[in-house]
This record gives structure tokens, sequence and C-alpha cells, in this order.
């Protein structure tokens, strides 16, 4: 075999395994990257200066650590951390603040604070890494949040546990207001009886009032009488004296006395009556005024009593009272006078008689007169006392009259109060019992609500679980993106073989050539090329990648229908338009790569390639390659195929019917 021979077979080798070339060394260079992060360097600055012997900081640090998923390189200051992301020794540095720990055990009070932790990707180094560094680092900040979050739920569910104990404090405090609300009732109630009843017994008193007046009244009406009285005995006692030196006189004096001495026994009788009826009036109503001081004292004993302003102007009024019986000692006094008087009026009478009956005894009837002179003199002035007493017991007695009304009218209101408050503490006693009541349920319900926080500090550090039931599982990076650099590699394989055999300058490869004879033969040989191109293809990246498929036949079915698709369209752009063939087939290999949704969901891309989606045949290459690849779906199998094969027919035909054309314009030019 000669060279140009073994040329050519090495030639379509190479053509033959280019889509394999294109597709294994990247999908091998990035089939599960995030199986070596681990050699990936990411600086560490732990400031957090703990509290309390505790050091959130440095756990967080070892339990990055002990996860293994990257290289963490603990540094001491963030200038270090900094040089070495400027200088690319590390793709991001992460720094923890100095006040981690503290903001964290703060968390449970009401001046909690966020606390920050500063993550410094180099994007520009490489922003894949970048990302996937930030993936890592929230996963890490979720579960640094959860277990805060059970951290401030366990505190939280400590206070909560202590509330029951504090209510039973409060009913403990309950029970002991409704214990003095129970006495003030019996106390409340004792007062309102002992103003009913001070009410009824000053209704008496106030009579006693008015009668004693009506009696002073009376005995000063008859001290007058009595004055006139003893004046007439004076005129008489003195004309008696007078009438003493003239014996001619002496018998008329003498009657004019005995009748004197008459209306004077009987108005002095009449006076001591009187006196006597009025002293024992006098002292009913002291003794009255007596009982009822006693009793109010008693009542003023009461703090909620005293704060009554109605009581305060009954206790005023009962002190003008006692004042204004400060005459009794005079009353006393006339007593006293009335009876010596009374006696002295009897005395003269007896007397007068006995002179009536010994005028012969002139000379004792002449000493006796002036006796008598003397005695109606010292009579006179008594009764002039007797009369000021009187007058000042009137006056006395009709204040205390007044003043006795105001008291009563006092008294009542506060027998009105004494009910008021009486309904008032019933109401507050209802309220303290319902108060107590409710507490105590209170404290019932919410040691049974608590039970309900057993476990919630567990459940908030992970309150839902997100169970990834997958439908058609990638097992991998690269099998995700495998139909995506599939179906390029296949394009671009056709591409290039057309390429090399068409445009061969040496036309080395008489049957692929330009120059070639048969066209139905050259695109016959062009499509076992491509068929090759898919088979290889899909041998090699399996064997390769060691990646499983869902069922053999449809995988290099797919691979086959996929490479002879891609040449019909690139042969008919190539050898019917030329070198505007060649840009035509790279710029729809371009359009394609954004437009056929294999990296970036085809939503995500601008508005222009989504309206070109449809029309881009790599969208349905890389749909027909996943089902053999990730799972079947004989839904999206026979709509792809059937897409695939209609396109193929189409593009196939036209290139059929060109070559018809084109042999058909030979044999009329050999003509």
């Amino acid at each position: 075999m000669n060279n140009n021979k073994i040329m050519k077979i090495i030639i379509i080798i190479a053509v033959i395994i280019i889509p394999v070339m294109y597709s294994f060394f990247y999908l091998k260079a990035f089939w599960n990257p995030y199986d070596s992060l681990h050699d990936m360097k990411v600086a560490i600055v732990n400031l957090d200066e703990g509290d309390n012997d505790n050091n959130l900081g440095k756990e967080l640090v070892n339990k990055l650590q002990e996860k293994g998923i990257m290289n963490f390189i603990i540094l001491d200051n963030r200038d270090e951390a900094q040089k070495g992301l400027v200088n690319q020794d590390y793709y991001a540095t992460i720094t923890i603040p100095k006040d981690f720990t503290k903001t964290l055990n703060n968390a449970e009070n009401s001046d909690r604070q966020v606390t920050t932790i500063t993550y410094s990707p180099n994007q520009k180094s490489n922003y894949l890494a970048s990302q996937i560094v930030n993936k890592v680092t929230s996963t890490v900040e979720t579960e640094l949040r959860g277990e805060v979050s059970q951290k401030v739920v366990s505190k939280l569910t400590e206070k909560l546990k202590e509330v029951p104990e504090k209510m039973q404090d409060i009913s403990e405090g309950a029970s002991k207001i409704q214990r003095g609300a129970n006495s003030l009732m019996s106390g409340v109630e004792t007062l309102s009886n002992g103003t009913e009843e001070l009410e009824n017994n000053y209704i008496k008193f106030n009579d006693g009032v008015n009668e004693l007046y009506n009696g002073s009244s009376k005995l000063d009406e008859g001290i007058n009488s009595l004055n006139q009285g003893i004046e007439q005995i004076a005129d008489g006692s003195s004309k008696l004296e007078e009438g003493t030196k003239n014996l001619s006189v002496v018998t008329q004096g003498i009657d004019s006395l005995s009748q004197g001495a008459s209306n004077l026994s009987s108005g002095v009788s009449q006076y001591v009556d009187g006196v006597n009826s009025a002293v024992s009036s006098v002292s009913l109503v002291s003794n009255q005024v007596k009982q009822l001081g006693t009793d109010i004292t008693e009542l003023a004993a009461n703090p909620a009593v005293q704060a009554d302003p109605n009581f305060q102007k009954v206790m005023n009024d009962l002190q003008k009272i006692k004042s204004s019986s400060s005459g009794m000692s005079e009353l006393s006094t006339l007593v006293s006078k009335g009876t010596q008087l009374k006696a002295g009026a009897n005395n003269l009478n007896t007397s007068i008689k006995t002179l009536a009956n010994g005028t012969s005894k002139i000379e004792e009837l002449q000493t006796g007169a002036k006796k008598l002179d003397t005695g109606v003199q010292k009579l006179k002035q008594g009764l002039s006392n007797a009369g000021e007493g009187s007058t000042s017991l009137k006056v006395g007695l009709n204040e205390l009259n007044i003043n006795s009304e105001k008291v009563l009218d006092g008294v009542k209101s506060i027998n009105l109060g004494s009910k008021a408050l009486l309904e008032g503490n019933k109401e507050l006693q209802q309220g303290i019992n319902t108060f107590k009541t409710e507490i105590d349920n209170g404290i019932t319900d919410t040691k049974q609500e608590l039970i309900k926080l057993d476990g919630l500090d567990e459940y908030v550090k992970e309150p839902v679980k997100i169970e990834e039931v997958d439908y058609a599982k990638v097992d991998s990076y690269g099998v995700g993106f495998a139909p995506y650099f599939m179906s390029i590699s296949l394009w671009v394989g056709a591409l290039i073989m057309l390429i090399i055999f068409y445009y061969d300058p040496e036309d080395r490869f008489k049957l692929l050539g330009r120059n070639a004879k048969n066209k139905f033969l050259r695109t016959g040989l062009y499509t076992l090329i491509a068929v090759a191109q898919g088979v290889v293809l899909g041998f090699l990246l399996k064997a390769g990648l060691g990646f499983s498929v869902t069922n053999i036949v449809l995988y290099y079915s797919s691979c086959i229908l996929i490479s002879m698709l891609f040449f019909s369209i690139i042969q008919f752009w190539v050898i019917n338009f030329g070198d505007v063939g060649k840009f035509l087939s790279i710029l729809l290999l371009v359009l394609q790569l954004a437009a056929s949704g294999g990296t970036f969901p085809i939503e995500t891309v601008p508005k222009g390639f989504q309206a070109i989606y449809n029309f881009m045949p790599m969208n349905y290459t890389i749909k027909l390659l996943k089902e053999s690849l990730v799972k079947i779906d004989y839904g999206f199998i026979a709509s792809n195929v059937w897409l695939i094969i209609g396109i193929f027919i189409v593009f196939i035909g036209i290139n059929l019917g060109l070559d018809y054309f084109r042999i058909r314009k030979q044999k009329d030019k050999a003509i």
C-alpha cells in the first residue's frame, strides 16, 4: 500500500473521529467538576473574639474543614487574604467578624442585630468558580441559620416555660386580693347596717331636740311670768316694810302681801315644775347626744367612711352640738336655785300667813318685813339669773335644733353612700373572683400549650426537608451537557468532512471531490461517512466516559440519524453556495449554540433567540439524545425522530435533485 492511500485512510479516519475529539476531551474535563472541589483554595479569616469561652466563628471554620468540600486556608488577617485573592492564590475569601459570637448569642433579646460574614470571590479569576464557592457558602449559611434558630427557640422556650410559674404568683396574689375583698365586703355590710341604724336613731334624737326646744320656749315664758310676779312681791315687800312704820296701813299691806305671797308661791311652783320638766328633757337629749357621739366615733374608725365628705360634715355638726350643750352646768344651777326659790316661797307664804295671824306682834312683823324684803330682793336677783340662763338655754337649743337637721341630712347621705359602697364592693368581689378564675384557667391552658414547644428547637433547625425525587435524573454534570456537545461535534464533523473532501485542492478523493462524476455515489459515500461519525462518536464516548444509556439501539440510532441530518443540511449549503455556504453553516452553528436550549433554559435567553428556537435543528437533536441518555419518553422520541427524519428527507431530497440536474447538465455538455 503506497503512501498516498495510507494518507487517504488517515484523513478519512481523522474526519470520522473529529466529532469524538471535540466532544470527548471537553466532556471528560468537565464530566463531574464538583467531585474535585477539594483542590480549590478558599481563604478564611476568623476575627471572632468569642463570648464566655464560646467561639462560634471557630466552630464554623472547623465545620467547613470537616466537610472537606474545598481547601480552606486559615489566615490571621484580612490584608493577607486580600493579597492572596488579588494574586489569584485563592478563588475567594470568607471573613468572620469579631462580634460574630456575641451577636448570635444576643439573638433572643430585643436589641438583636444581624451579623455579617463577608464573602469575596475573585470573579475575574474564574466566574464559575465563584458560583461554586457561593453555593457552598450558601449551604453553610443555611445550616448556620438553622443552628441560630434552634438556639433562639430553645432559649425562648425556656422563658415561656417560666410563664406558668409567674402566673401562679399572680394567682396567689389574686387569692390574697380575694380574701381581702371578702373581708372588705363584711366590713362594708357592717358599715351599711350601722349607718342605717344611725339614721333611725338620729331621727329619734332630732325629734327629742325639737321637743326640748319647744320646752325651753315654755320655760322662758314661765320665767317671764315669774319675773312679773316677783316684781309684784318686791313692791309688796317694799310697801310692807314701809307700812310697818305706819301701823295704819299694816293690815292693808299684810293683806296685799298675803295675796302676793300666795301668787308668788303659785308662780314659784309653776316655775320649778317647768324647770324640772326642762331639765328632764335636757338630760334625755344629753344622753342621746352622748350615745350618738359614741356610735359615730366607732363608725369613724372605718377608713372607707373617713374619706366620705358627708360624714365629715356630720362630725363638724356634732362638735357644734357638743359646744351648744355646755350650758348643762348652768341648767343644774337653775334647778338648784329653783328648789331654793320654791322652798323660800313656801316659807314666805307661811310667814306671811303667820304674820297675818299675828298682826299684833308689830315688832316681829317689822323684823319679818325687813327679812322678807331682803329675801325678795335675793329672789328677784335669782330669778334674773334664771331668766338669763333660760334665754341662753333657748338660744343653745335653737342652734342645736338647726344643726341637728343638718346632721340628719348628713347621716342620710352617709347611709346612701354606704349602700352604694356595698353595691360597688359586690361588683368588685365578683370581678376579683372572675379574675382569679381566668388566671387559673390561663395557667392550665398555658401549660397545655407549652407542651407543644417540646422539641420545637430541633424542629426549627430544619423545619423543612427537601426530598429530591428526580424525574429523569442526570447522574453527572457531563451527562447533562453530553447531548449538547454531541450535537455540536456532529455538526462540526459534517462541516469539516465536506471542507476536506469536497474542497480538496489536490483532488485526492476522486469519488468525493467537486469533480466526481457520479454525484449520487458521492452523496451516498458522504452519508456513509456521516453514519460512521455517529457510530464512532457514540461508541467512544460511552466507552471512554463510562456513562449508561436508556436504550442502546435508540442511542446509536440517534447518533446516526443526527449525523445524517447535519450532513444533509451542511451539504446543501457548502456544495451549492461555496464559501458563502461555509459561512452560513458556521453562522447557523453559532445561532444554534445560543438558541437550542443546550446550556441555559430557552426562557432565559433574549427574545430574538427564543423566536428562532423552534427552527433550530439542534433543538430536536438535543431532545432526542436526552431520551437515550437520561430517560425514555416515547411521545418525545416519536415527535423528535419524525421531525429529524422529515428535515433530513427534505434536505437529502434537495441535494439528490440538484445532483440529478448536475448530471444532466454534464451529459448535455458532452453531447
